[in-house]
């Protein structure tokens, strides 16, 4: 499956059809919008002790990984076999927007075929949490420019350089699959499902070291930050008032000519 902007918006716009979303309240795109504001408050609302213990834990591993990122990325990259080559090609996959937007899209269509409304909005949720992790993430990357292994050494920072050459932090990769498997593990209780999301999350996240892609630290932020969102996404699902708004978003093709059309109501 090639990745191309064209399929990449479609895939992403087909989850803003209100005919698909049923007991889901509003469409992804707004939501996610609304999710940023909450997310940027953030730091505002950690009054509980364990909130602050675990924010200080992460910053400190984040410097324990950041002191020694070549020494670490030296290890892997030490330790590669054919057989992991293999895996890491499929780990990729798992981390690519496109193939995420069309394993959600089958999530929602199943939950369509049998009826379940927690699996349909279990992937629209996801959905919410993909755009608004990789918001952040986006802004994050191109405002620091860290070069990524293979460029640079970890301390080579270019703010604004838009190249792909400076786009390591945070991972994007890891960022959007942690995003959706926090969505899976805080609305299903059964271990199982927590184990497989965060399992095939995590794969991503070595991938993303094994290909020489990304530095440790990169990925530990990325991880916590797709988990956080996700994890916010679903708690600010549970307090959305319920509303008409909906966005409809259809192709449109013509002769010589191909576009999408949109109408909203509210």
């Amino acid at each position: 499956m090639k990745t191309t902007p064209r399929r990449f918006l479609l895939l992403l716009l087909l989850f803003c059809l209100p005919s698909l979303a049923f007991s889901y309240e509003g469409d992804p795109v707004s939501n996610a919008l609304k999710d940023l504001g909450h997310v940027r408050r953030a730091p505002m609302r950690l009054k509980e002790r364990s909130n602050v213990y675990l924010v200080g834990g992460l910053v400190g591993a984040g410097v324990l990984l950041y002191a020694n990122d070549r020494q670490l990325l030296d290890i892997i990259q030490k330790n590669k076999s054919r057989t992991l080559v293999n895996i890491s090609r499929t780990a990729e996959k798992t981390g690519n927007g496109a193939y995420e937007l069309a394993f959600l899209g089958g999530v929602a269509g199943a939950g369509y075929i049998f009826k379940d409304d927690k699996l349909k909005d279990t992937a629209f949720m996801g959905m919410e949490s993909f755009l608004a992790a990789n918001a952040i993430g986006t802004v994050m990357k191109y405002s620091l420019g860290r070069a990524r292994p293979y460029h640079g050494n970890k301390h080579t920072f270019s703010p604004f350089n838009f190249s792909a050459a400076h786009a390591s932090f945070p991972s994007g990769h890891t960022t959007s699959a942690f995003s959706i498997a926090s969505v899976f593990a805080a609305r299903y209780d059964p271990l199982w499902v927590g184990g497989l999301a965060y399992g095939a999350a995590s794969a991503v996240a070595l991938q993303r070291l094994y290909s020489n892609n990304h530095w440790p630290s990169d990925v530990l932020i990325s991880a916590f930050l797709g988990t956080v969102t996700g994890r916010a996404v679903v708690r600010f699902a549970r307090e959305r008032p319920p509303g008409k708004s909906a966005l409809l978003v259809l192709p449109v093709y013509q002769p010589g000519y191909s576009g999408l059309t949109a109408s909203a109501r509210f």
